[in-house]
């Protein structure tokens, strides 16, 4: 949406106002009467190029809010991490594989990134580092493989001493987050597969209990530290992406 608004706009962004971002949101659903999926939430998200034909958007028009977007794919909004071009690949080196945990389990590639970029710290933490391990997930009794043993915070600031799953890389850590999250039914239970959208699935997951972190007011926080990430980052233009090539396949 802001793709196109600048383009609409000239790029005075000042123009836009609650009513028109209405208009153009709606734009990009339809109802889906006859679809039985539950990710689909009785809509379905609309082309790009049909929104901008109902704009009436001539090809030059179009070819800029095509440039505008791939400009805001990988770019958060925060200015300290604009220039940051480690966190950029970061994104973009997960992100192929965040399609494939979309495609099989439905799981947002926004969260999927967002959890990665959240539990490891852009891949840097000690656990990442030395065990591939991205998402913090512990090695419990059900883990078959290696473990190590690692200090991690629980709740508000108690600090614990537990094993963690080892990988042989990021690439296999992203594969059994996605096993983990499936095979694990309180997420099913607390609506991680039927979540449509980043905001119900950030909620979900951490009513399934995926993190303890509390504020000090003992509330809990962990997916409101996802949405900020999201929104930090933009990464809800790659569920965009994601899931208009996902209902283009499953026509």
């Amino acid at each position: 949406m802001a793709a196109i608004d600048q383009v609409r706009y000239k790029n005075d962004l000042s123009r836009v106002n609650d009513e028109s971002v209405n208009e153009l949101a709606n734009m990009f659903l339809e109802k889906n009467s006859t679809s039985t999926k539950a990710r689909d939430n009785n809509y379905k998200l609309v082309d790009l190029d049909v929104v901008l034909d109902r704009l009436c958007f001539d090809e030059k028009q179009k070819e800029a809010v095509n440039d505008n977007l791939e400009k805001l794919k990988y770019t958060g909004s925060k200015k300290n991490i604009l220039n940051d071009t480690s966190n950029q690949r970061f994104i973009k080196e997960i992100y192929p594989q965040a399609v494939e945990i979309y495609n099989k389990y439905g799981v947002l590639p926004s969260i999927t990134i967002c959890q990665a970029i959240l539990e490891s710290g852009w891949g840097k933490s000690d656990l990442s580092t030395q065990a591939n391990n991205l998402f913090g997930i512990k090695a419990d009794t059900s883990w078959k493989g290696k473990k190590i043993k690692m200090k991690t915070s629980e709740y508000y600031n108690e600090k614990i001493e537990d094993n963690f799953r080892v990988y042989d890389s990021n690439e296999e850590s992203i594969k059994d987050y996605g096993e983990f999250l499936k095979n694990n039914e309180r997420y099913k239970q607390s609506g991680v597969f039927k979540a449509s959208q980043y905001l119900e699935q950030a909620k979900a997951i951490e009513k399934a209990g995926y993190s303890t972190i509390e504020n000090d007011k003992g509330e809990e926080i962990y997916s409101q530290l996802l949405i900020d990430i999201i929104q930090e980052q933009n990464l809800q233009l790659l569920d965009y992406d994601c899931e208009m090539k996902y209902f283009k396949n499953n026509q």
